[in-house]
């Protein structure tokens, strides 16, 4: 229940709306489903919408809605296809691939222009120590041949997403699994970023609670050809799990779970986001917990954008009724991990190192948010309402968000197909 925790709280002018095109549901069994509404007359893109929606004890259920244009009005999750568990998805070939919620295998299918979904193969990871789950989460894509799946904290599979063939596993590394009783996890791939080169892999330590971190982090890079580890990269900031990559190849590190709440106590490292050079050494010039620009402000759930922006919730704590000179309070920390008005969306200039607050946001949020770049537009997805539905919005270069949809559940994702 932890890990699910962490990984939960832990995805120009618009033309004439449309609401979004589903398929039908339909249980993961693997029988065509021709039931669907559609205009798609034409080969054209297809973009996969995945929601997730909990329930008792923080299982859940995803469900994958597929639509041709971005300009979408409502979803409705009836006529979604749905998947049990923490399923996930990824987009190779044409392709679309789902890795099961409920066993680790990851199967893949077509989509026709009608947005009809067939089922292919199978690839199955049940000979390595995967729990129940070979989740795209943590997976790296190098190309549509090969993909790394991490697993036992440093280890990984490298398999074959066309062939859908596992090629082995690397377990080579110099990271050790325990540091000063804190235990090593992998930050993951939350973003999906494919890297044009050496694989970035981000890792951490924490306690058995999730509540306390290593003062740095790690990154281990992987030759893309042999696979082997390369190095290891130290990190001055706590926590790392999120990594994205700007167009000219810098990389930037920061955490999901929000860390803010020790540091304003004094009691834990604040929360900071680290950048790597093109050539992966560490941009220490650059590193920051962009209090500079937020007027004392903690960030968390930073993100690269594209264009020179990045976005990050950014905690108000003057709004916070709290005496942070005082004693840890873990009612304050239950406060500040709650949805409200005391959490809200910024937008980064990382070239003019400047800052400021998204308009048009009209839901309380809390410390995490999932985004989409697709065909140069970006959506962020703010979940409220205790993470059981999603706001949509569309954001442009002068921080204004415009509504565009609200989903039940957690958006997750929002992928183009092809």
């Amino acid at each position: 229940m932890r890990f699910l925790s962490f990984f939960r709280r832990d995805a120009g002018p618009l033309g004439a709306s449309a609401s979004l095109l589903l398929a039908a549901t339909a249980c993961s069994d693997g029988d065509d489903n021709t039931n669907v509404t559609s205009n798609a007359s034409q080969p054209g893109p297809v973009y996969a919408l995945m929601t997730q929606v909990y329930g008792a004890d923080d299982d859940r259920t995803v469900y994958v809605s597929l639509s041709n244009t971005l300009d979408v009005e409502s979803v409705a999750l009836n006529q979604a296809r749905e998947f049990p568990g923490v399923a996930n998805l990824a987009a190779v070939g044409g392709r679309l691939l789902i890795s099961s919620g409920l066993q680790p295998v990851i199967t893949e299918f077509s989509i026709g222009n009608d947005l009809s979904w067939t089922e292919g193969r199978s690839v199955s990871f049940a000979q390595y120590p995967l729990s129940d789950n070979a989740n795209f989460y943590y997976q790296f894509l190098l190309n549509d041949s090969t993909a790394y799946l991490p697993f036992d904290a440093f280890k990984r599979i490298v398999w074959d997403p066309t062939a859908m063939e596992i090629r082995g596993a690397m377990d080579d590394t110099s990271l050790v699994p325990e540091s000063d009783g804190l235990l090593l996890e992998a930050g993951g791939n939350r973003n999906s970023v494919q890297y044009d080169g050496a694989v970035l892999q981000a890792f951490f330590y924490h306690d058995d609670d999730w509540f306390r971190f290593g003062d740095t982090s790690l990154v281990a890079t992987y030759d893309p050809t042999t696979h082997a580890e390369t190095s290891i990269i130290e990190l001055p900031c706590p926590g790392v799990s999120i990594a994205t990559q700007d167009e000219e190849g810098y990389t930037y590190f920061g955490p999901w779970s929000f860390l803010g709440t020790l540091a304003l106590y004094g009691e834990g490292p604040a929360p900071c986001v680290a950048r790597l050079n093109p050539d992966h050494s560490v941009d220490n010039a650059w590193t920051t917990d962009f209090t500079d620009v937020t007027e004392g402000r903690y960030i968390n759930n930073f993100r690269y954008i594209g264009g020179g922006k990045a976005l990050a919730n950014v905690l108000h704590h003057e709004l916070i009724d709290a005496d942070f000179s005082a004693p840890y309070d873990a009612d304050v920390a239950t406060t500040i991990d709650s949805s409200g008005p005391h959490w809200r969306l910024w937008l980064f200039d990382v070239r003019a190192g400047t800052a400021a607050p998204v308009e048009g946001i009209d839901v309380d949020i809390s410390s995490g948010a999932q985004f989409a770049v697709l065909d140069g537009r970006t959506f962020v997805f703010l979940p409220f309402d205790d993470w059981a539905r999603t706001m949509v919005y569309e954001l442009d270069d002068s921080a204004q968000a415009t509504r565009r949809f609200e989903v039940t559940g957690d958006v997750f994702k929002w992928i183009r197909v092809r």
